[in-house]
This record gives structure tokens, sequence and C-alpha cells, in this order.
């Protein structure tokens, strides 16, 4: 059966390496070719200055030695004086893998630095000039290294090696928000000739995907100013790129996540320099297996990550575990957009300084593990399952009060936890783990087909042995006419004759039944990778028809809200019939009261002359009183007076008499 089980599997690969019908397979020809990550040992001929390595970095110019001569002293001073960075060897692994893969890549022409040294110039000049008495520059521009950072776009690798504590300690402080979109081309080797004039020919065409872009569009980065005007020229820009790379990478075409990739990238640089940068991070950063059809990328890296945080973080784990928190329910989206779906961009930026230098599973898996060492007690009191999920979807960054440093630090700390020989380790235990589920399959099957072979030669044997009978039958009648010693040899003779002959008729129809089998099972799988086309096709006809259906239901909603808003506006102009008529009704009244004021008016007008006339004649009554009453007084004094007289006169008169 192990001769069985052998042509099984050479059939298998032979099927597995004969080209596609269509442009996508349903596995790679080996499963650790797709899994196993690329060597990270620091010592190869990559870093130790290779043909190809040499044309790609970039060697500095004989122009600028004299000057780079005049820098590297301090340069290499500040690196003696920094303590030893445990990230490095993350940096010059991600060296050699770039290295590496665009040594396999025949079309990766590469831009000398010059460009990039251009636009890093460019902006040192603008910066400079902008310093003026009226615009002091700012402390980030005081602070930028400029010579620092033009050796980095120089020569990112020969950098590296030369000053690798310096060049950790600086992209682990962040770059400067005005080089940062040249510096991670640097890093990344993204100016390749070909990837230039690959984007102007796929911009311009049609693709499959463009239905399900645009539809993602305005759920990518609504906080974002650039993203957020629909149809404005940031979501362009971001449809333009993620079509062309459907185009470009047809295995992968286009899925929901690759959007928050691109976003930050267009952030810093221009259109065709994100997509040269993106196409980068999804080849030469190990991010393209995340997003082919099986994820087997994104499936090995969960695997690490839940490893790693059992190890590191046992009694949380254990935690998440016992509430049935698992980790693809929150970590996926961690890995399928570099953390940007549910955290803000400063951190997110920070983060991708970080990946551009060190790699994007090992940054990924240091930032999740650090946020989540850090908020470990406060999940722990955590009791609810949708609380616990909600926690660690949405509020793992809340306990930094918005400082992406501390994350790059706390981050940073795990470097000598989480070291490039554990996650290689990981990677192989993985792969060594789905062989050995492989070899279980294929000894299920050896199983299945011995017990139907066995089923075959017992019903040989049933054969066999009624026909040894009738044999010895016709042996005995016969042995009247011969001896018995001759007739012995003759009939085992005869008897080993007829086992041969009865023995192979029934392996060669077994040999055929296997070769039918063989046959059946090599269509079986043509029609499987056809079958999971048609599968892709309906998915994307599903997705299409869901969302013309969405559009109709959105164009019936609009409808019902157009019907409805018009009977409003019917009932409102009825209303405003009635309210008008009413209003020129109390126009006509206000006007009659108007006319009614103006008669009481002048009512009292006349009313208030009488009163003043009255008053005047009131006011003369009294002063013609007041004389009365002056004169009548006037005229007693003059009685009393008079009387007082006439009794002197009266009693003169009596006393002369």
């Amino acid at each position: 059966m192990s001769k069985l089980v052998e042509a099984l599997t050479q059939k298998e690969n032979e099927y597995k390496r004969q080209p596609p019908v269509h442009l996508r397979t349903s596995k790679s020809s080996s499963i650790r070719h797709n899994l196993l990550l690329s060597p990270t040992r620091t010592t190869s001929n990559s870093l130790r200055g290779s043909k190809s390595s040499r044309r790609r970095t970039n060697s500095l110019t004989a122009a600028n030695t004299k000057k780079d001569l005049k820098l590297l002293p301090r340069l290499e001073e500040e690196n003696a004086s920094l303590p030893p960075q445990e990230s490095i060897e993350f940096i010059l692994a991600q060296i050699e893998r770039q290295n590496a893969q665009l040594d396999e890549d025949p079309k990766s022409v590469c831009i000398q630095s010059n460009q990039l040294k251009a636009h890093l110039s460019t902006i040192q000049n603008l910066a400079e000039t902008s310093e003026t008495p009226q615009s002091p520059v700012g402390k980030e521009d005081e602070n930028i290294d400029w010579e620092f950072w033009s050796a980095l776009t120089d020569d990112f690798g020969g950098v590296a090696l030369k000053l690798p504590h310096l060049v950790s300690a600086k992209l682990r402080a962040g770059i400067p928000p005005k080089v940062r979109g040249v510096i991670w081309q640097a890093m990344s080797q993204s100016a390749s000739l070909n990837l230039e004039t690959v984007y102007g020919q796929l911009a311009v065409e049609h693709s499959p995907y463009e239905r399900v872009i645009q539809r993602d569009l305005a759920r990518t980065f609504p906080g974002i100013e650039m993203f957020k005007q629909e149809g404005g020229y940031g979501q362009k820009s971001l449809e333009r790129i993620l079509k062309a790379y459907s185009l470009y990478d047809s295995l992968v075409g286009y899925c929901q996540g690759l959007a928050f990739l691109v976003g930050p990238l267009l952030l810093n640089m221009t259109e065709q320099q994100a997509f040269c940068v993106f196409v980068r991070i999804m080849e030469t950063y190990e991010m393209r297996t995340l997003f082919t059809l099986n994820m087997e990328g994104l499936q090995l890296r969960l695997y690490q990550f839940a490893s790693l945080l059992s190890q590191i973080l046992p009694n949380l784990s254990d935690f998440l575990a016992t509430y049935e928190v698992n980790v693809p329910m929150y970590a996926s989206q961690w890995f399928l957009t570099i953390f940007a779906y549910a955290f803000p961009m400063d951190l997110i930026l920070r983060i991708y300084d970080i990946v551009f230098a060190e790699g994007a599973a090992e940054t990924i898996m240091r930032v999740s593990l650090a946020m989540l060492k850090r908020n470990e007690k406060k999940i722990m009191r955590l009791s609810e399952f949708e609380d616990i999920l909600d926690f660690l979807s949405n509020k793992l960054y809340d306990i930094y009060n918005n400082d992406p440093a501390k994350v790059i630090a706390d981050s940073m700390e795990l470097s000598g936890l989480i070291t490039k020989e554990k996650m290689d380790h990981l990677a192989e235990t993985y792969v060594s783990e789905l062989e050995q589920e492989k070899k279980q399959t294929e000894q299920v099957l050896a199983v299945r087909f011995n017990f139907w072979s066995r089923n075959n030669n017992t019903k040989s044997n049933n054969t066999s042995s009624s026909s040894n009978r009738s044999e010895t039958r016709k042996k005995k009648t016969m042995s009247w006419y011969s001896s018995s010693s001759s007739s012995s040899n003759k009939n085992n003779a005869n008897g080993r004759h007829s086992t041969s002959s009865l023995r192979e008729p029934g392996i060669a129809q077994l040999h055929h039944q296997i070769e039918d089998l063989l046959v059946a099972l090599s269509q079986m799988q043509k029609q499987t990778v056809e079958l999971k086309d048609d599968l892709m096709q309906t998915r994307l006809e599903k997705m299409d028809v869901e969302a013309e259906r969405e559009s109709l239901r959105m164009t019936m909603e609009s409808n019902y809200h157009v019907i409805q808003y018009q009977k409003e506006c019917a009932s409102l102009r009825e209303d405003n019939m009635r309210l008008k008529q009413e209003n020129d009704d109390l126009i006509q009244q206000q006007a009659m009261s108007k006319d009614a004021i103006h008669a009481l008016v002048e009512k009292m007008i006349d009313m208030k002359n009488k009163v003043d006339g009255l008053e005047q004649d009131n006011m003369t009554l009294r002063h013609e009183c007041q004389r009365l009453d002056t004169d009548k007084k006037q005229l007693e004094r003059t009685m009393r007076q008079s009387n007082s007289n006439m009794g002197t006169y009266l009693l003169s008169q009596s006393i002369n008499k």
C-alpha cells in the first residue's frame, strides 16, 4: 500500500505542477513554499554585498564620497553611544528578505537613489527657506537630522549594516512627517521602472472588481479629510490603485482590507509612488498570502500569534479561552489592515515606520501583544463575551491617552521575547503540523484502499480455492492412470501453475483499477479547481447582485421618501393656503382695528382737548374763587374795622353825653 500512496502523491504533485486553466490555482506547488517564511539569517550574500545587492542598494557615488566621509564619524559616534537595540535582527532580516525577493524577480529594475535624494533635498530646501522671523521653523523641523536621513535615502541597506543601533533608535523615535514618504520608498526599495510603467497601463483598464471597490470606498477612513468626500481626489486615487492592483495580481484580485493598507501611503506620497510601495508591501513584506484564496498567510500568522500569546501572557490566553474568545475574532483585522481599521492615523503612521524597516508580521505581533499586556488587568475584569470582544476590537488604545510613542516603546520591549528564531520555529511547526495532517489524510485514504483490496483478494482467493478443489477432483479421477509419485509431482506442478495463473489476473485487475482511480482523482482535482473558480465567480456575481439589490433598495427607499415628501408638501401647501387665508383675515381685522384705533385716538384727543379746556376753566374758576376769598377776607377785615370804629365812636358819644 505504500506504493499506492506514493503513486497517489506523485500523481497529485504532477497535477499541481501543471499550469491552471485559469489564472487562479487552488494551492501552490508546495505548502512550505506558500507558508514558510524566507530565511531571515543576517549573514547572507545579499547582506555581504553581492552583485545584485550592490546594483540595487546603490552605493554612494564618487561625487558624494568626500561629504559622506565627513558625516560618517559623527553618525558612527552616535551609533556607538547608543545601547544595543534588540530589534536589529528584524531590520537585517527584512533587508535580506527584500534583496532575495528582488533577486528572484527579473522585472524589478530599480531606479538609482538620485531621484529620492532630489525629493529629500527639495524638502530640505523648502524647510530652510521657510525659516524667517515672521514664520520660525517648528520643533519638528529643528530636530530633523537631514544628514542622517539623506544617507538613509541614498543607501538604506548600507546604513542599516553600518549604523544598526542608530537606525533602530531613529525609527523608534519616528520618521519626521515631512520626509516620511521619501524614507518609506527608500526602505521598501519601491522605485521600480517596471511598476511605474505597469501602473500607467493598468490605471486606465477595466477591472471586474470595480463595483466592489467603489462600494467599499465610502467605508474606508471616513474620519480622514482626504477620503471623506464621495468622488473626491482621495477616493479616486484609492480606487485607481486598488483597481490597478487587482489587475496586476489576479490571484489576489481585490479583498476588503486592501484599501486600509493603501490609505496611509496616499497621505504621504503621490498616487504612482503609493502603488509601487503597496506592491512592495504585498510582495516583500509577506502580506500577499494574507489575501489569497485560502488565506494561508493569515492562518499562519494567527497560529503564531496564538502561540506567542499563550507563552507571553498565559493567564490572559486562558481567560480568553474560558470565554471562547478566539484569536481570529479580534486579531484578523490587525494583520489584514495593519491596525488601520480601528486605530487612529497617528499610531498607524508610527507603526508603518517600524513595518518598513523590520517587517510587517514581526511588528504586528509585538504591537498587538504589547497592547494586550498593557490592558491585561482591564480585560480580565470583564465578564461578558460581548464586552471582552468589544474591548479587544476598539478600546485597547484608550489606556495610552493618544500617545503613539508609548505603544512603540511597549512593543520594542518585547523584541527580546519575540525573536526571529522563535517566529521561524513557529512557522516550521505550523508547516510540519499541516504536513502531518496531510499524511494522516493519506493514511486514512490508504486504509480505505487496503480494505477495498482485501475484499478483492478475498474474492480472488475464493475463486482460487474453488478452482483448486475442481482440479483436485480431476486429479483424483486421473490418478487411476498414473503412478502415485508421478501423480503427486504433476499435482504439485498443476497446483503452482493454477495458483499463479489465478493470482496474475487479480493483480492486473487491481493495478488497472488503481490507474482508473488515479485518473478519476486527477479529474476530480481538476473539477475541484473549476468548481472553486465557479464558486469565486458566483461569489463575485452574488456581490454584484447584492450591490444592485442594495442600490435598488436605496432607490426604492428614496422614491418612497420622495412620495412621502410630495404628500407632505401637498399637506403643507394646504396648510399654507389656510394659514394665508387666516393671515389675510387677520390683516383685514388688523386694518379695521387700526381704523378703530385711529377713531379712538381722535376721540381721545378731543376728550383730552375738552379735559384741557375744563381744566383751564377750572383753573380760572379757582383763581376767581381765590380772588373772591381774598376780597371776602378783606371785606370782613374792613367791616370789623368799621364796626370797631363805630363802637369807638358810639362810646365816645356816650361819654360825651
